[in-house]
């Protein structure tokens, strides 16, 4: 195993820890619970749109130039952005971050940005599929997966010469699909998280309510009994 793929894979993870912090954060405000239904106001679609189209431009922006490309983690922020609300948040978030791909130029600037559109689409897809709910961690890792196989397809289809195209393909498949798959992991292991909390807390909250009211009847029974 080379330098440049230890490296490649080194700054990659830590582009991954940025996003999860932001990722994090996400989980923890007052809109998440709305995003879990499936039920996002059009003020939170458009605050994830933003979010994650911003940490798109942050993928390609912190990514390291190879061969005329960017090794990066671009396509994240869309994906999850279309797991969590579905494809017109994840196209949003997309185009955000194609826009900015195609500023940057270079030889994969039309697959690349082509990429981030489809990683939204594809994401909201499945939360489609998934009756608008979070499809859960294997579901997930599986798409980052298959998403930037997808993304290494698209470039060696769209980009001239071939040998150039082949070239980067070769060198940067792995730690870009890694990468995609380590940060969506962790991503989706936070969602579940949030999910057994609201899970236990419903549980509690209905075993709560049960006691109040075996405790009220109870109390009324005494009450007849006195009478």
């Amino acid at each position: 195993m080379d330098g440049t793929f230890l490296t490649q894979i080194n700054v990659l993870l830590q582009l991954i820890c940025v996003i999860i912090v932001a990722a994090y954060l996400l989980t923890r405000s007052r809109i998440f619970p709305e995003i879990l239904d499936g039920n996002p106001t059009i003020k939170t679609r458009i605050i994830l749109v933003l979010l994650f189209g911003g940490l798109s431009i942050y993928g390609s922006v912190s990514g390291i130039e190879f061969l005329g490309s960017v090794v990066n983690v671009r396509d994240l922020g869309p994906m999850v952005a279309g797991l969590l609300a579905g494809p017109w948040v994840g196209i949003g978030a997309g185009l955000i971050g194609a826009a900015y791909r195609l500023s940057m130029g270079g030889i994969t600037v039309y697959a690349c940005s082509i990429s981030a559109i489809f990683a939204g689409l594809f994401g909201g897809l499945i939360w489609i599929y998934y009756k608008k709910k979070f499809a859960g961690t294997t579901i997930a890792v599986a798409f980052a997966i298959l998403m930037e196989v997808f993304h290494m397809a698209l470039t060696l289809i769209m980009v001239r010469p071939f040998d150039a195209a082949l070239e980067i393909v070769s060198r940067v498949y792995i730690p870009m699909i890694l990468a995609n798959a380590a940060g969506m992991y962790v991503f989706a292991v936070m969602v579940k998280n949030i999910q057994n909390e609201r899970k236990i807390q419903a549980e509690r909250d209905s075993l709560i309510l049960e006691m109040e009211r075996k405790v009220a009847g109870l109390s009324g029974d005494d009450t007849l009994l006195q009478k």
